[in-house]
């Protein structure tokens, strides 16, 4: 049994799009209203959203940051300072490297996805882990 999470998005090609290319995920399972991401280890499912609540959705570019969201995706990543560009590029952000932390083995800093949801880098400290 695989870990999983299911994000609901207003633009579906985009969001796989960006956590394909930045997190290594594998496409499953697509259609047009939806797509399976998997890694050896989990699954996170992007589902769009109907439309009367896509129209209540306002992405903006850069995106703006979806503060009052209940979770926060975190990706064990080979070098946060090595993403930085991918997630741009992919219409993502990065916050600064001075507001990484270090907490339980691993370095942490945040960002956000196309659509805003907050997404969490981690690096693991070396002697840590």
């Amino acid at each position: 049994m695989k870990a999983a999470a299911v994000l609901y998005v207003k633009q579906l090609d985009r969001m796989r799009s960006f956590y394909e290319q930045c997190f290594g995920l594998e496409v499953g399972d697509t259609a047009a209203d939806h797509c399976v991401l998997e890694s050896e280890t989990w699954t996170l499912s992007l589902v769009v959203v109907p439309d009367e609540v896509a129209a209540t959705i306002h992405n903006s570019v850069p995106p703006r940051r979806r503060p009052e969201a209940a979770i926060k995706l975190a990706f064990d990543v080979p070098s946060i300072d090595n993403l930085r560009a991918k997630v741009v590029g992919l219409g993502g952000q990065v916050d600064p490297s001075e507001t990484q932390w270090d907490f339980q083995g691993f370095r942490r800093c945040d960002g956000v996805d196309p659509e805003g949801n907050v997404v969490q880098l981690m690096k693991a400290v070396a002697g840590d882990a």
